[in-house]
C-alpha cells in the first residue's frame, strides 16, 4: 500500500480541506495501516508513502519521528521544486530547476529546494537512510512569458 497525501497540515490547491490535527492523523492512519497489514500474516505487506521535499511541508503534516515506525520506505518528491510558473502563488511567472541535485548557489528565491536538502531534512530527523527513495520527473517544464 502506498500512501499519497499529498498536503497534510497545509492547503496545497485552493479549496482542499486541511488541519492542525493533520500530522497526528495520518500518523495514526499510518499506525492503521501498519496494524491492519500486519494482522494478514503470511509475508510482509509493504506499506509506503509519497512525502514531500518543503521543509515547510514535512513540519506541517509529516512526523517523521513517528511515521517511519510504521512505514517501510517513503518515497521523497525530487521533483516539481518550481512549477511551470503561474501555478506556485510564491512564485508567478519565474523559472527554476525543476529537480536539482544539489542548491544552486545563484537561485533568487527564498526557498532554496534541492534534493540535497530533501534528504538531509529527513536524515537530520534520525530517519534511517534505507527508508528513503527519491522520486525524479521523467519530463520537463517549458515557460513562456516569463
Amino acid at each position: 500500500v502506498d500512501i499519497d497525501w499529498e498536503c497534510p497540515g497545509s492547503e496545497g490547491h485552493p479549496g482542499n480541506h486541511y488541519g492542525a490535527q493533520d500530522k497526528d492523523n495520518l500518523t495514526a492512519l499510518l499506525a492503521e495501516f501498519r496494524g491492519q497489514l500486519d494482522a494478514l500474516g503470511g509475508e510482509h505487506k509493504l506499506l509506503t508513502a509519497f512525502t514531500p521535499a518543503d521543509p515547510a511541508k514535512i513540519e506541517a503534516g509529516w512526523d517523521l519521528g513517528r511515521i517511519f515506525e510504521s512505514l517501510d520506505y517513503a518515497n521523497v518528491q525530487g521533483y516539481d521544486f518550481h512549477g511551470s510558473g503561474s501555478d506556485n502563488s510564491w512564485e508567478p511567472n519565474r523559472t527554476g530547476h525543476a529537480s536539482n541535485l544539489y542548491t544552486d548557489a545563484e537561485d533568487p528565491y527564498p526557498f532554496h529546494f534541492s534534493i540535497e536538502n530533501a534528504i538531509q531534512t529527513y536524515l537530520d530527523a534520525g530517519v534511517n537512510p534505507r527508508k528513503l527513495t527519491v522520486g525524479f520527473p521523467f519530463y520537463g517544464r517549458g515557460w513562456t512569458g516569463v
